[in-house]
């Protein structure tokens, strides 16, 4: 479990407190192998439950001590390039070859249901993106699945449909087109509006590199592989510009 504080020493400020644990989470479901998915469901938002609970007990001391009011509990897998520390192990320990493989946007969907269930048992406070961040480059399973080949950008698209978060930390060829990006950004915007959800886009052109080299961020941004995108030309949609009109739930209120 990681924590973080934000905001003590400013006026009108509040303790929100992160909480991220993809590896207590996947060592919890080791001991699924051959359970039917209730089972797992059930594990995941019983881990879940405890480490939110941990999170709103370390910040409500804290907002004792400080006299400074409790806000949020996020709880997000969040993972890191390190070891034992991936949602990529937590999906394939539910029967996945690799991530990428047929069932994956339901796993993860599974992984997602269970946490904030899990969350919101244990505070009322749960807020934030709380869910499962699938960062390509900072996941140790998920590098592994994009240098093989089993996880495709289009896969990413789609589990991001189930997921809080977008296309993140992918590195795409160097001479990737400009109207091509585009085009990957307008597909997850559209993934987000008509979702009524947070979604965003961090694909990072590597300048001259090809597919399969390997780009290296340092730190917690880890390393990833160069990942092939789609070469089939959007320019001519690309060049419509303007806008796209927003979708009729829009017009709820």
């Amino acid at each position: 479990m990681a924590g973080a504080f934000h905001g003590v020493g400013e006026p009108g400020c509040v303790i929100n407190v992160g909480v991220s644990g993809p590896g207590v989470v996947h060592s919890a479901i080791k001991a699924c192998k051959g359970q039917p998915f209730d089972v797992v469901a059930e594990t995941i938002k019983r881990t879940a439950f405890r480490v939110t609970r941990m999170g709103q007990l370390v910040a409500q001391e804290a907002s004792a001590r400080l006299d400074v009011p409790f806000g949020i509990v996020d709880l997000s897998l969040a993972p890191t390039p390190a070891v034992g520390d991936s949602v990529a192990d937590i999906l394939e320990e539910m029967g996945l070859e690799s991530v990428g493989a047929p069932g994956t946007t339901a796993a993860l969907a599974l992984l997602n249901d269970a946490v904030k269930k899990g969350g919101v048992m244990a505070s009322s406070n749960v807020g934030g993106l709380s869910g499962a961040f699938i960062p390509v480059s900072e996941d140790a399973g998920m590098i592994r699945a994009a240098r093989s080949g089993a996880l495709t950008i289009e896969k990413l698209e789609a589990m991001t449909c189930v997921c809080s978060v977008g296309l993140d930390m992918i590195a795409i060829p160097g001479d990737t087109s400009a109207e091509t990006i585009s085009g990957i950004i307008a597909d997850e915007a559209a993934i987000g509006m008509i979702n009524n959800k947070t979604t965003a886009v961090r694909v990072i052109p590597a300048p001259g590199c090809k597919v399969g080299d390997v780009v290296e961020f340092g730190g917690l941004l880890g390393s990833g592989p160069v990942m092939p995108v789609n070469t089939k030309s959007c320019k001519e949609f690309a060049d419509r510009g303007g806008r796209i009109p927003a979708p009729i739930h829009s017009l709820r209120n």
